[in-house]
């Protein structure tokens, strides 16, 4: 068959420095991940089934291989993939991009006027006002709130990918609604907090149709590589102590193992239940080669385009959290703060002592977002 041919191209050639089959090897673009059968990698099937390839994807075919079984057949290392935008990985998320004039710069963005989840505390009616809430329709014509978001200007939100994509469909339903200037999802009133006998209340919530989701064109469920989307709202949103864009993180910016960072929302938390007010919490960076480690046991894979916090017992993002902001304030400024990662998936227990969380890395996909935001 013609894909024979496509097999000695690939990997007629054993390297003398092939990993071990099974075990631990590095992609091409250096992610950790595991020496598999070619056939079993569904991140590298759709490239080489293709009916044609450039150089650079038959090049990333041939640095992807790793050796062969017993019986001839060829093992890959298994990452992420070839981006499926164009270009190499690296060249898809360059820092070199157009700068779009409708997100707002570092002047306009990341501002609260406080500056104070599982096993976390709860949040200030001001505290990080980007955050919001997105609604569902399910089947049987009631609503459900299952994911979060960072508004990151009057239009647009920016979350996961697993939240707007794929089986959310089946398993929740429809993406219909964006509430924004929450704090206690039950309270059909303004929330208040009563301080020395002196109420402080927020304003009214903001409810906002959704126009246009926009998942990044890489994501897949079974891989959750490039979990990311933007939402483009059906009206402008107005800015408020309570509704604030958060700032976006320049493409090389990031923090290094064991800063601390904060995660917040409305998931689950240690009492087994979705959380009625926000909460935040925080959680240090770990290194992705040893939550790559950990994951990889699990046959789940961990690229440079996520990045991991959190693994202490009991402090952890959790079911409900999907699409939330893992923050810190700017480098330069503590008074803002800006996106750093986007809650995606972690271990099916939160909390385990161990497994950190799993974020996608919002620096990776800044010229991605700039070319997606629209006036």
């Amino acid at each position: 068959m013609w894909y024979s041919s496509v097999l000695c191209l690939c990997f007629g050639i054993i390297s003398s420095n092939a990993q071990t089959l099974g075990g631990y090897c590095r992609t091409p673009t250096g992610e950790s991940a595991k020496c598999i059968n070619v056939w079993s990698c569904n991140s590298l099937l759709p490239l080489l089934t293709a009916p044609s390839r450039t150089q650079e994807q038959t090049n990333f075919l041939v640095n992807s291989k790793c050796g062969f079984d017993s019986s001839g057949k060829p093992y890959v290392c298994c990452g992420s993939g070839f981006n499926p935008v164009g270009g190499t990985e690296d060249d898809a998320f360059s820092s070199s991009y157009t700068t779009n004039p409708a997100i707002p710069g570092r002047t306009q963005c990341g501002w609260q006027t406080t500056n104070r989840i599982f096993n976390g505390e709860a949040t200030e009616l001001d505290e990080f006002p980007w955050m919001v809430i997105i609604e569902y329709l399910k089947r049987d014509g009631r609503r459900r709130i299952a994911c979060a978001g960072s508004l990151i200007n009057r239009r647009y939100i920016l979350t996961a990918a697993h939240c707007v994509k794929g089986a959310v469909f089946i398993k929740v339903g429809q993406p219909i609604n964006v509430r924004l200037g929450e704090y206690n999802i039950t309270n059909p009133y303004r929330d208040c907090f009563m301080k020395k006998g002196i109420a402080s209340c927020n304003q009214p919530e903001i409810n906002a149709g959704i126009e246009e989701l926009i998942p990044h064109p890489g994501y897949t469920d079974d891989v959750r590589n490039h979990d990311i989307a933007l939402i483009r709202l059906n009206k402008n949103i107005p800015f408020s102590d309570y509704i604030q864009p958060v700032c976006l993180p320049k493409p090389d910016e990031a923090s290094r193992t064991g800063e601390k960072l904060i995660v917040a929302g409305w998931g689950r938390t240690e009492k087994g239940r979705d959380s009625d007010v926000k909460l935040k919490l925080e959680v240090p960076v770990t290194d992705n080669f040893s939550c790559a480690q950990k994951f990889g046991e699990l046959n789940v894979q961990v690229g440079k385009n996520q990045m991991c916090a959190g693994s202490e017992d009991g402090k952890d993002s959790c079911s409900g959290d999907s699409g939330g902001p893992l923050m810190r304030t700017l480098p330069d400024d503590e008074t803002r703060w800006m996106i750093e990662g986007i809650v995606s998936f972690g271990y099916t227990k939160c909390g385990s002592p161990g497994y950190p969380g799993v974020y996608t890395r919002v620096a990776r996909y800044i010229p991605w977002i700039h070319r997606n935001v629209k006036p």
